[in-house]
């Protein structure tokens, strides 16, 4: 460990890495560049925003067989929100990073400059879908950024200066998490520093010394959420500073970006009509035996229909976002996928050992907005969506210009909504659809659904016995190939009532 003085206020500051090259001064903020036995002072690092993680400089976690110390971080911020890289120290005293976005977590560790052996795809080039080969790993790129350093903490193993950009593209398959980082790349013949390591959940991690988070934030703020006026039409509105810094006005619809000096309009107001969901905002549910805040409600569309659904975003400052959706009176309740999974063909994707098939493609479109957000949403933003049903269970992959969610949504009765929440009125709601009507019919006689055979089967059965009236009462043989006809008509409709991924009803 090597140990000096601040340059500019004299304070103690501590290498503990013998990797890092860079330490921010706890005291005046002063980026200071380790030279030998000497340290330069070459700016100043701007506090990182409390973004209310629970890990912190000195947190400890274990990743496979190994320990690692936290010593470090830099904040990213690009136009839609933010994350942080804590920089760690392995006990063979090998460094890497763990990634913290939202509560996803993933650590990585930089490969030998040349591993590769071939030719890299440039930054421009790529995007979200895109197949990768890698040590023998087929990936796809979930990520494409180009982010900003906003501020920084403790030690670091390169030089950062405030604004410092990097241009980062990341990749998944199943646990595997690689990051290609083309920020120096110019300099390197195009080829990017590159990160491999898992995303993992944050228990798999069995972090200890973690801050506590809630009483923290309190003691900084005085309460979890921040009242502001709205600076649109002067509606109060709140916010959760660095967790859900992007509002939007349930007055005026104004977008609005959240910082601790300013509010600031990013989308102008709409006149939009009021509308009132199931879930209200700051309504308190409770998940895995942990409470639950709604902060945020989007309603969706596809393109050009009338049908909608909401989507409500829940907060927890200790395990992150989970989410609600109410669509046709039904719930479900969607977890983000730290496991991709696997993509065996066209239709169908493999996950915790389970075929998943195809269910629908389409896009969606946010029609109505309301709260506080984690990323920079408004209305008319457009995600496509593909569905993959086992069962009860689904798999959701949502792309956008710049990323890839995969997630599991799983139903959600009324009556266990209504108990959540605290709310018995939850349980009668949940019939009534998004848009307010009764839910559509399903089954053999309702709706046509994608998947369903109706009513083809009703068709022919109905010609079947029209032009066999006469055989059919009469208990001859004839009548006997007439019932025989009927079952073949009817046996794959009941069959794929019986096995569908979502019991026939989408």
């Amino acid at each position: 460990m090597f140990s000096t003085s601040c340059p500019q206020c004299g304070a103690p500051v501590e290498f503990r890495s013998a990797a890092a090259v860079m330490a921010v001064c706890a005291f005046c903020r002063s980026t200071l560049l380790k030279r030998g036995a000497d340290v330069e002072r070459i700016g100043e690092l701007a506090a990182v925003l409390d973004d209310a993680s629970p890990i912190q400089i000195g947190t400890a976690g274990r990743y496979g067989k190994r320990t690692f110390t936290v010593l470090g971080r830099i904040q990213m911020t690009y136009d839609a929100g933010a994350w942080s890289e804590w920089y760690v120290v392995f006990d063979d005293g090998a460094f890497g990073w763990l990634s913290d976005a939202s509560g996803q977590y993933a650590v990585t560790v930089r490969e030998p400059d040349g591993t590769s052996g071939g030719a890299w795809p440039s930054f421009n080039t790529l995007e979200p879908g895109m197949r990768i080969d890698h040590g023998g790993r087929a990936y796809l790129v979930s990520d494409v950024r180009t982010a900003r350093c906003t501020g920084g903490d403790g030690e670091l193993p390169f030089r950062v200066d405030a604004g410092w950009e990097a241009r980062v593209v990341d990749l998944r398959t199943g646990n595997a998490f690689a990051t290609y980082d083309y920020s120096d790349a110019n300099a390197n013949g195009g080829s990017p520093a590159v990160y491999t390591g898992e995303a993992l959940a944050f228990d798999a991690l069995a972090f200890t010394g973690l801050r506590d988070t809630e009483a923290d934030t309190r003691e900084k703020r005085g309460a979890a959420m921040v009242p502001f006026a709205c600076p649109s039409c002067g509606a109060p509105l709140s916010y959760t500073p660095n967790v859900a810094d992007y509002v939007v006005c349930g007055s005026c619809h104004a977008g609005v970006q959240c910082t601790a000096e300013q509010q600031t309009v990013f989308a102008a107001q709409r006149k939009l009509d009021a509308v009132k969901g199931a879930l209200e905002l700051g309504a308190a549910g409770t998940f895995d035996g942990v409470k639950y805040t709604v902060i945020g409600m989007m309603r969706c569309r596809v393109p050009g229909d009338d049908e909608t659904w909401d989507e409500y975003l829940l907060l927890n400052p200790k395990r992150g976002f989970l989410w609600l959706v109410q669509s046709e009176g039904r719930w479900e309740r969607v977890q983000v996928l730290d496991h991709w999974p696997t993509i065996g063909g066209e239709s169908d994707v493999t996950e915790g050992g389970k075929t998943y098939r195809l269910r629908e493609t389409y896009d969606s479109e946010v029609v109505y907005v309301v709260g506080a957000f984690n990323w920079r949403v408004q209305v008319g933003d457009r995600t496509s969506i593909v569905d993959y049903g086992w069962q009860k269970d689904k798999l959701t992959r949502e792309r956008s210009t710049a990323e890839i969610v995969w997630s599991r949504a799983q139903p959600l009765s009324g009556g266990a909504l209504a108990e959540r929440f605290a709310t018995p009125a939850l349980a009668t709601a949940s019939v009534v659809s998004a848009t307010g009507s009764a839910a559509k019919p399903t089954g053999l006689f309702g709706t046509k659904h994608p998947h369903s055979f109706a009513p083809l089967p009703l068709i022919f059965s109905a010609l079947l016995v029209f032009f066999n009236t006469g055989s059919l009462f009469s208990f001859s043989g004839r009548s006997v190939y007439v019932l025989i006809g009927l079952l073949v008509l009817w046996l794959p409709e009941w069959l794929w009532k019986g096995f569908a991924t979502d019991g026939g009803d989408s």
